[in-house]
């Protein structure tokens, strides 16, 4: 007997020990899912904050992003202009500079065409007059037997001397010659000595004469 009173008394003392020790714990497990709902509340309204201040954020870069972008757009503009103005002013430089080297070209062209031009006169007048007394030394060739080589003797003893003579004086003389309206005793001799030549002839054997 005694020893059933005595398991009953250890029997009713588990069970109120687990009765206690139960309601212990659902009173913690309640709490905990309280602290639970709370932290994950927080935590919610924590990733809301984070999420919006992103939101505000990326609405900052982008009107920051679109001012800059303006900026640049307007600065690209006024470099661009005065690129343009630039290359106006150059271009219109080039343009004179190219003018007064185009004038500078052509008056030295002028200057060289007038040069060579004079040159090439020169030359012709030089050629010609050596062709001249070319001629004229050839022509005087069958007078110098009676004028001697340089026009110093009369000729047959009876003409003039003629060294000293102009080329006018010896011209009409040789033209009066030969139209038979000039001359004395050598007439009928001369007559027959410049018959064959021409009047160029004539001038050219006058030039030669005048010249000794």
């Amino acid at each position: 007997m005694r020893k059933i009173l005595v398991s009953s008394f250890v029997a009713i003392a588990i069970l109120t020990g687990c009765s206690e020790s139960s309601e212990k714990t659902e009173k913690e497990v309640a709490q905990a899912e309280v602290k639970v709902e709370k932290e994950a509340s927080a935590e919610s309204k924590l990733v809301d904050q984070v999420k919006e201040s992103t939101s505000k954020i990326t609405e900052v870069v982008k009107s920051a992003s679109s001012e800059v972008a303006s900026k640049v757009v307007e600065e690209s503009k006024q470099i661009a202009q005065k690129g343009t103005d630039a290359a106006k002013s150059i271009s219109s430089k080039a343009e004179v500079v190219a003018k007064e080297l185009t004038d500078e070209i052509v008056n030295k062209t002028k200057e060289a065409k007038t040069s060579i031009e004079s040159s090439i006169d020169n030359i012709v007048e030089t050629k010609k007059d050596t062709n001249v007394a070319s001629k004229g030394k050839s022509l005087y060739l069958k007078c110098a037997g009676c004028h001697g080589q340089n026009g110093e003797m009369k000729a047959l003893g009876k003409s003039q001397v003629i060294k000293g003579w102009d080329k006018d004086k010896v011209l009409n003389a040789l033209v009066g010659y030969k139209e038979g309206t000039y001359g004395a005793a050598m007439k009928g001799v001369m007559i027959a000595q410049v018959s064959s030549l021409s009047k160029e002839d004539l001038e050219v054997l006058s030039e030669y004469i005048a010249s000794f």
